[in-house]
């Protein structure tokens, strides 16, 4: 795992990384931050997740702490690094040049990483492919169910905003409240139970695990080039996740796991676009003849469904649009690259 002294100089340096699924950049974050952890593999010898185990057997619970290393830079894949900005309010951006911030989920991974060198009790998980439609979490739900299923807890650090505790996702419950409740107390009350979820990796474990939930690690506008990331929040995230004693005071465990929807929200990572519900990058790279061929096929449930996520993606979208990320416009803006 690659050494650096400051919080924050590495959560920058994480957001350096345009880390593309399969892309050159992804290569070299592994290779700078995760060469000597273990992996979850597929069955062509693909590697789907990295993983650091600091579970106590003794434990009353057994969580997966989650996040995941690819981002959406789908410009320019020869580049592996790009520029990052810290405004004077610790709001962290790129150029519009760019297309992503990387934030989602950066902020997880370093928040992940930050844990694992604090000794926080649990086992760590770092998905590929999220933004593939979960092409790691969902290859791994299917081959590697033994081993999910030992966790009492899935969490994510990979929601957007400062405030929410997920507690479904894809329209199902995947969370008690009790739990969310649990979380609040140990975040602050700036933080509330929200039932908008669409997806993340954890949402691929909801059959197999009991508690499994996202909550919010600071980033806005993700997927575009005006996503920021409040650095304040990040760290104020890691500073109380570090000071709380988790092996001592164990988080209720409320939900059963229930069985798999009979459709998967994004489909199983092999199938062809004509079987599978396509994310919104597949739609932004499909054309029109085989967008037509997925809808005569798919079932209402399933047009549904991505007309959902399209809704949400766009009304981020318009909100990075007409609410500037710095609304003081006498403060000054500290445009300095951060170079490491």
């Amino acid at each position: 795992m690659k050494t650096i002294n400051k919080p924050i100089d590495r959560l920058l340096n994480i957001l350096t990384y345009r880390r593309q699924h399969e892309s050159e950049g992804e290569r070299e974050f592994i290779e700078a931050y995760f060469k000597d952890f273990k992996t979850l593999k597929n069955e062509e010898g693909e590697t789907l997740a990295y993983i650091y185990d600091n579970h106590n057997k003794k434990a009353k619970t057994n969580i997966l702490w989650s996040a995941h290393i690819d981002t959406m830079h789908n410009s320019t894949p020869e580049l592996i690094t790009q520029e990052v900005f810290l405004d004077t309010f610790g709001t962290a951006f790129v150029d519009q040049a760019s297309d992503c911030l990387g934030a989602d989920d950066g902020a997880g991974v370093f928040l992940l990483l930050e844990m694992i060198d604090a000794d926080v009790e649990g086992t760590y998980i770092f998905h590929r492919g999220e933004e593939r439609g979960g092409w790691g979490s969902s290859q791994i739900a299917e081959l590697h169910a033994d081993y999910i299923k030992q966790f009492t807890h899935a969490v994510a650090f990979d929601r957007r905003g400062t405030t929410s505790i997920i507690t479904h996702q894809r329209g199902d419950r995947c969370a008690s409240d009790e739990l969310g409740h649990a979380l609040i107390k140990l975040f602050g009350k700036d933080f509330q139970l929200d039932t908008t979820g669409i997806y993340t990796d954890t949402a691929e474990y909801a059959h197999l695990v009991p508690e499994c939930l996202n909550i919010s690690i600071g980033y806005q506008s993700e997927h575009t080039s005006a996503e920021t990331l409040d650095t304040a929040h990040v760290l104020r995230m890691r500073d109380t996740i570090l000071a709380y004693d988790w092996k001592r005071q164990a988080l209720p465990i409320v939900r059963k796991p229930e069985p798999r929807p009979l459709y998967s929200f994004y489909g199983a990572h092999n199938r062809t676009m004509s079987h599978d519900l396509p994310t919104y990058d597949d739609l932004l790279y499909t054309d029109y003849k085989s967008m037509l061929k997925w809808v005569k096929s798919a079932k209402p449930d399933e047009i549904a469904n991505v007309i959902y996520d399209l809704v949400d993606q766009i009304q981020y979208m318009e909100e990075a649009q007409y609410y500037p990320m710095n609304d003081d416009l006498d403060a000054p803006l500290d445009r300095t690259p951060y170079h490491y």
